[in-house]
């Protein structure tokens, strides 16, 4: 790796970005599994706080690495990892300013969940052995004062010391309460199968995943730019989020859903463009692009819910139905007079010319209608997308004589 490169990936945001990612993904993770009474706090107390009913609180910090080893595994949780004493010393700082340190340490838990490896970390393993009775708080001072005397780094020593400057008592209650939560798992998919636990419906987590989280993200950044302080209760997710859990359930609302577009190579070729073209509607690239990826969105869209068990064939059938009763009206209504002319005789020398504009009136009116499918107003993008889509098997024409010309 060259020189310029390093400087570059060194002064890159990238990796603090995915920790703060992390961080709301798993504020999300928690709020899937709130109680009543209980609420959660992001950036206030600590990286994400819960409050509980019976007055207890519990800190967590967030440990997450995208770093790995030689073997393609994240890196180790080490006993002097700077980012683990950064986090016990601000806790020791919490404990020392409380009126009532003990109290404080009584009701009041400290999580760091990391998706480094701890395994190796025998501060760690010396914590749970303390914790389970198997060694006493002076082997553990013992072990933390070797800890602090064999670094020469004198920030990461000062942590330490905060650690062994506590009183025994105080010190023992709050090494209890250190919890470690070794999340090596994908946070998303745990997230999706907290979804899936909530709403039974394995064809809407993504849809439900998607809703909420765009919204919890939506409310984060408006609370926190307006100098607010983000939390989220119980009744919170009830109420105010409930309506990302509700069209999970409601056979009538149709996911919209961002699916790859696969356009043909020559799309002047496509024959809903070519009676376009023929018209004189239209001969832009841009033009012929837009109208293009109304079709393609919606033929996509139709097809996934389709797949999905969102739509029955049935329900397409009838879309059809009433798109082409509506071009069926429309077009007569606009041809009326000239057919007269025709069959009387009557029609002038720039007959194609008038046919043309009257095709062009009748692709307007058409762009105008507002089709629906299961009590679901399309959106007039797809609405047009469906007549395109029409114009191009081709069940529908906008020229007098379009069934002579593309229909074979």
């Amino acid at each position: 790796m060259s020189d310029k490169l390093k400087i570059h990936e060194e002064h890159t945001a990238g990796p603090q970005l995915i920790g703060f990612d992390y961080q709301i993904f798993y504020f999300l993770y928690l709020s899937l599994d709130l109680s009543p009474g209980e609420k959660l706090g992001f950036e206030i107390l600590d990286d994400i706080h819960i409050e509980f009913p019976n007055g207890n609180l519990e800190l967590l910090q967030m440990k997450h690495t995208i770093q790995t080893n030689a073997s393609g595994e994240k890196i180790n949780l080490t006993e002097r990892d700077s980012d683990l004493w950064k986090t016990i010393s601000n806790w020791i700082a919490f404990v020392n300013v409380a009126a009532d340190s003990e109290k404080y340490i009584l009701n009041t838990s400290f999580t760091i969940v990391t998706n480094k490896s701890i395994d190796s970390n025998t501060f760690l393993k010396n914590l749970a052995k303390l914790q389970a009775g198997e060694i006493d708080i002076k082997e553990m001072n013992i072990y933390i004062l070797a800890l602090s005397s064999g670094t020469s780094d004198d920030i990461l020593k000062e942590k330490i010391n905060q650690l062994i400057k506590l009183k025994q008592k105080v010190k023992k209650s709050f090494l209890c309460k250190i919890n470690i939560v070794s999340d090596r798992e994908n946070i998303i998919s745990q997230i999706k199968g907290r979804i899936h636990k909530l709403i039974r419906r394995e064809e809407r987590v993504d849809d439900v995943f998607n809703a909420f989280y765009t919204n919890i993200q939506v409310d984060k950044f408006l609370t926190i730019a307006g100098r607010g302080k983000f939390s989220i209760t119980f009744e919170d997710f009830s109420n105010k989020y409930k309506t990302c859990f509700d069209f999970a359930y409601a056979s009538n609302n149709l996911p919209i859903r961002n699916l790859p577009l696969i356009f043909p190579d020559k799309l002047k070729e496509q024959l809903f463009i070519k009676q376009l073209i023929e018209i004189g509607e239209t001969d832009l690239d841009e033009e012929i692009l837009n109208y293009t990826t109304a079709m393609l969105k919606f033929f996509n869209q139709v097809k996934d819910w389709v797949n999905e068990g969102d739509l029955l064939e049935t329900d397409k059938a009838s879309l059809d139905k009433d798109a082409i009763f509506r071009w069926q009206r429309i077009f007569k209504e606009k041809y009326r007079e000239i057919k007269k002319k025709i069959s009387t005789g009557t029609f002038s020398d720039d007959l194609e010319e008038e046919i043309k504009e009257i095709a062009i009136a009748c692709v307007n009116e058409m762009r105008r209608e507002k089709l629906s499918i299961k009590n679901n107003e399309l959106t007039e993008e797809f609405s047009n997308g469906q007549f395109y889509l029409l114009s191009n098997e081709p069940v529908i024409g906008w020229h007098l004589d379009w069934e002579n010309k593309y229909k074979q």
